[in-house]
Formats: structure tokens, C-alpha cells, sequence
């Protein structure tokens, strides 16, 4: 699945990214992917 999501960095900055994750039935999501280069 994918989204679109403010994130924030380790440098502290914040940036509209494309997030993808996977989930697993019973669980939910489980890994999330930062998709590069950021949105804006």
C-alpha cells in the first residue's frame, strides 16, 4: 500500500514524502518504505 505523509527526519526536518508499507493479515502494517526523492 502507499500514501502520502509529512515526515520527519533524523535531522529534524520535515518533508512531504511518499510512504509505502506492507501489512500482514491480523497484524497490520509491519515495514514502511520512505519513497526518495521527497514531494515538495
Amino acid at each position: 500500500m502507499k500514501g502520502i505523509a509529512k515526515v520527519r527526519l533524523l535531522s529534524g526536518r520535515v518533508r512531504l514524502a511518499e510512504v509505502h508499507w506492507y501489512e500482514a493479515h491480523g497484524v497490520g502494517k509491519r515495514e514502511f518504505k520512505l519513497k526518495l526523492p521527497f514531494l515538495d
